[in-house]
């Protein structure tokens, strides 16, 4: 997801990877601008671009085929290159995510309008006000002086705030070096940039049509036919009723179940109920 790591995943897939009735070889990845692709920022993060990122994995590591699970703007990731290369899918999971483009709010001085009541307006709050936060030049050096900064009204959740510091890297000290110890391991400028096509979603480098006033009136002639598995939080608002014709119309087999009482990270605030989900689909 926006502003995850391949980390956020580590303990899900070992704990799965004992589990299997069935055991396959589980990767976790980092998508582009995230993690440990540093020595590869991009400006452009199209989730067509992300998908076939995804794609030259597989074909590097000898997959033919491969059952893609992902989260948030992973699952988007997942969705656009099932669409893409329904050949190369096995099978596919997504996690609290819909392949709509989400809005945020517009506020003025007499209130805020607009948006979709998805929780993107604060996801897109907290992306721009972090990625203003200048390390260098504020002198930090260590992740308790982020934090300190974080907490003072931008990210009060301290669970939010531990998952956004996961991408700062305290570095070790070298003789002479009058740089600062702390290092970003996210492209904060690619990211912002690229923000409004991370709130949509493309096929092909195509935009979903925009123009129908609900994504409910929206239709494609693009399908992926394999099984697919959505994973709702049900205190979430990413995956609404409205969604589901829209989602019907890219996956015709696909099956909708949520997770009652945890919000949009599903996997980190019930990790058991994801494992068991995910191995009674992957065992199926």
């Amino acid at each position: 997801g926006l502003l995850g790591n391949k980390r956020n995943f580590a303990s899900l897939a070992s704990s799965l990877s004992t589990q299997l009735s069935n055991p396959r070889p589980i990767y976790t990845l980092d998508l582009r601008n995230h993690g440990e692709n540093t020595h590869d920022w991009r400006p452009s993060m199209t989730y067509s671009e992300m998908a076939r990122d995804v794609l030259a994995f597989m074909d590097k590591d000898g997959h033919e085929k491969a059952v893609i699970v992902g989260h948030s703007m992973g699952g988007k990731v997942a969705q656009s290159l099932a669409l893409m290369h329904p050949e190369r899918i096995a099978g596919l999971v997504v996690i609290d995510i819909a392949p709509v483009r989400y809005y945020s709010e517009v506020c003025d001085i007499d209130g805020c309008a607009g948006g979709d009541g998805s929780g993107w307006t604060a996801v897109e709050q907290i992306v721009r006000s972090v990625a203003g936060i200048d390390i260098e030049q504020e002198g930090f050096t260590t992740k308790r002086d982020v934090d300190l900064v974080l907490r003072q009204g931008i990210l009060e959740d301290p669970a939010l705030r531990a998952f956004v510091l996961t991408n700062l890297e305290q570095l070790r000290a070298k003789e002479g070096d009058d740089g600062s110890p702390l290092r970003w391991k996210i492209h904060w400028d690619g990211i912002v940039n690229e923000l409004d096509s991370i709130a949509g979603f493309d096929v092909h480098d195509k935009v979903v049509d925009e123009s129908a006033d609900d994504e409910s009136e929206q239709s494609t002639d693009i399908q992926y036919e394999g099984d697919v598995f959505f994973i709702h939080g049900g205190a979430s608002r990413f995956v609404r009723s409205s969604y589901i014709s829209t989602i019907a119309s890219y996956f015709p087999n696909h099956m909708l179940t949520t997770i009652r009482g945890v919000g949009h990270w599903v996997h980190a605030e019930a990790p058991d109920d994801t494992i068991a989900l995910l191995k009674k689909y992957l065992d199926r």
